[in-house]
């Protein structure tokens, strides 16, 4: 579809690609329906699954040229605000970077050593839906009288017996050249809304406490900046079973008295619901430690790895003994 959008005292932007429709998404679209999106259409109007075929080599171009924008959060943001031509003007991209922010996560071991996806929202201000970060009702616009649309103006400077003019960014637009005619009834003319974003995070398997995963251009969104990370950190609950340590785990196994003397089978449940079978026949000393091979943590480059388990016995003595428990002790130990 094609649409026009007039900015008045700027230039009219007709027959101007509108890259939502052109991917079959809305304009609330996140970043995952736009990559599925994508995917989809561009097998559909392939070149190689279509040749000979003009219209369709078209489409693909122009879903492709959609997709790169509206994939990039930089880009995306421009365009909502500026239409294509904003996306194709240079001195757009010359904006600073909004902040970062680190948000902690508390996660379960169970959770980094299988992996999983969470779920979890944050509230972030987001530029307002309805008038696409203008602050103006219907997007309609009219020029600074302050710049003349230019968004820059001149200012005299001068002392010490000179005078000469510098340019500056028109502080009345800040650097946009237009206004809002009248201000948006969505946003109150704040050009942006508070609201609840929510994020799949991505929890690989061997992942430690303290890891960072990184959402890139998902912060704070405002239409005079491009916007920061949103970064969560990792914080691992401790375990009642388990310690990690790198890529092994520790844990203990109480053993009676009978069992560190005569020997012992014991089942350890781990951290996937997998049981882990130790049996020995002798003696066990109290604070031995086994070594399970290949039964600790996944190695987080290299997941089908795994660090060692490391069990240690601790032996629960009887708290008191009968006369003939003591007298059949001092006859099998004499010494």
């Amino acid at each position: 579809m094609k649409f026009c959008v007039i900015l008045v005292g700027l230039v009219s932007l007709c027959n101007a690609i509108d890259y939502y429709e052109l991917l079959e998404v809305s304009p609330d679209a996140d970043e995952t329906e736009i990559k599925k999106a994508f995917r989809s259409l561009s097998k559909k109007y392939h070149p190689d699954k279509n040749p000979g075929d003009e219209a369709a080599r078209q489409k693909y171009l122009d879903i492709t040229k959609a997709n790169d924008v509206l994939s990039d959060s930089a880009k995306r943001q421009i365009y909502d605000i500026y239409g294509e031509e904003g996306v194709n003007d240079p001195s757009n991209f010359n904006k600073r970077r909004g902040p970062d922010y680190r948000f902690e996560l508390e996660v379960d071991l169970e959770d980094v050593y299988n992996g999983l996806t969470k779920e979890t929202s944050i509230r972030r201000n987001e530029l307002c839906k309805k008038c696409k970060g203008t602050g103006a009702k219907d997007r309609k616009t009219i020029p600074c009288k302050g710049c003349g649309g230019k968004g820059v103006r001149m200012q005299n400077v001068g002392g010490f017996g000179f005078n000469m003019q510098m340019q500056v960014q028109c502080e009345r637009c800040g650097g946009r050249g237009f206004l809002a005619a009248e201000r948006c009834p969505t946003c109150g003319g704040q050009k942006v809304q508070n609201a609840i974003k929510v994020f799949n995070v991505q929890i690989e398997a061997g992942m430690d406490n303290g890891s960072a995963i990184t959402f890139a251009g998902q912060s704070e969104q405002n239409p005079d900046w491009f916007p920061g990370d949103i970064i969560f950190i990792l914080k691992v609950r401790n375990h009642p079973r388990f310690t990690r340590r790198g890529n092994d785990l520790l844990a203990n196994v109480r053993l009676t008295l009978r069992e560190a003397l005569l020997g012992y089978s014991k089942q350890i449940s781990h951290l996937d619901g997998h049981i882990v079978q130790i049996d020995y026949t002798g003696v066990t000393q109290p604070n031995s430690v086994r070594t399970v091979v290949g039964e600790g943590m996944p190695h987080h480059d290299m997941p089908s790895n795994k660090g060692e388990l490391f069990i240690t016995f601790l032996v629960d003595l009887p708290s008191k003994l009968t006369p003939d428990q003591e007298e059949l002790v001092r006859k099998l130990l004499p010494r």
